[in-house]
């Protein structure tokens, strides 16, 4: 097998001849076994699809369609389907839709996540590509019967933990510098651990502001795509029925982008244009810069919920449903935050212990 170490490289290099056609790539590991075994994979691919004459041969871009069409739009879940159509529309141009989905081998495919970082993706952007790569050529060789071998390649290692949250102090300063509009959303998502897509389209037919002891919200439209519901907070509940008071006719949106004038709201009722809120980057630069918090972004309003809860004696499981995660380990990041939890459940293994030490 021809594998080697390059002068300066710390990982193990790969080279043969197939068919006359010279290839090399990084096994990107610093194992000489892995790196033999990458060979192999490699080569076996190399070998499946010099026979792919006996394969219909399938173009990404059809590929990519039969994909949506059998996997996306069943789902029947309309945010989700419009974040998987643009990550599919940037992987049908950048890939190519002519390009045959037999020529997508690992090597390949590992130059394509090379390209993405090198223009400035975020490694959880590459990896939402690269993911979504994999699964297509999974189903082209699993049920399609279109790919004689699926390719081997890794995701990107990304460090997720992240724990910024509000303080109390943080959380006034950023209200007091926020717009009407933006002070409104950011108390919901501080308030109901919302994503901004969820609290973005949200609509007036699933909050139940009659419903005791506290109104709902009950998200459809959610990340893991299985809905949820959060009651609200006292001061959720008041700031929603003056948003309600205030609905224009017709309009079904619970959070509106109202123009502002004068440094007062404009009235915005019976006709008069109001714009969903989709996205409030410029608003949410200036107040975050106004109110001295550089660090923050919007989904550590997200962890703020999550971490107060926690802090507060909530249980890892309630936050967790409440949150909408889709099991009990992506919640487990604000475990440490409980060190009370603790304490009682040790409180709880002395309970009834006899602490005199008996006389021997």
């Amino acid at each position: 097998m021809t594998v080697f170490k390059r002068d300066g490289s710390e990982f193990w290099w790969i080279e043969f001849q197939y068919k006359g056609e010279r290839y090399r790539r990084s096994s990107e590991s610093a194992s000489k076994r892995k790196a033999e075994e990458l060979e192999r994979k490699w080569r076996e691919e190399l070998r499946a699809n010099a026979l792919l004459g006996k394969i219909p041969e399938l173009a990404w871009g059809d590929a990519i369609d039969r994909y949506f069409k059998t996997v996306i739009e069943p789902r029947r879940n309309e945010g989700a389907a419009k974040r998987d159509l643009y990550v599919l529309s940037v992987l049908k141009a950048e890939l190519g839709a002519a390009t045959l989905i037999s020529t997508l081998t690992a090597p390949a495919i590992v130059e394509y996540r090379g390209r993405l970082l090198g223009v400035g993706k975020a490694p959880a952007t590459a990896n939402r590509y690269l993911a979504t790569i994999k699964a297509i050529l999974r189903k082209a060789h699993t049920e399609w019967g279109a790919l004689a071998v699926q390719p081997s390649f890794k995701l990107l290692k990304l460090s997720n933990e992240r724990y910024r949250w509000l303080t109390d102090e943080e959380e006034d300063r950023l209200l007091i510098h926020s717009p009407v509009h933006l002070r409104d959303l950011c108390t919901f998502l501080i308030d109901t651990g919302a994503r901004l897509s969820e609290a973005t389209t949200l609509t007036w037919a699933n909050v139940d502001m009659e419903r005791h002891p506290r109104p709902l919200v009950k998200f459809m439209d959610t990340k893991s795509g299985k809905p949820r519901s959060v009651p609200l907070t006292k001061r959720v509940d008041d700031m929603f029925r003056r948003l309600r008071a205030n609905k224009p006719s017709g309009v079904e949106r619970v959070f509106l982008y109202r123009p502002l004038g004068n440094d007062r709201l404009r009235e915005v009722k019976n006709g008069t244009k109001v714009t969903p809120f989709r996205n409030p980057h410029g608003a949410w630069y200036k107040a975050t810069t106004d109110a001295r918090l550089d660090d923050l972004n919007l989904h550590d309003l997200r962890h703020t919920f999550a971490s107060r809860l926690v802090m507060r004696g909530v249980p890892l499981l309630t936050v967790s449903k409440l949150l909408g995660h889709a099991t009990i380990q992506m919640t487990m990041r604000y475990a440490h935050l409980a060190p009370d939890a603790f304490d009682a459940a040790i409180e709880a293994l002395e309970c009834n212990r006899v602490t005199d030490t008996p006389n021997m």
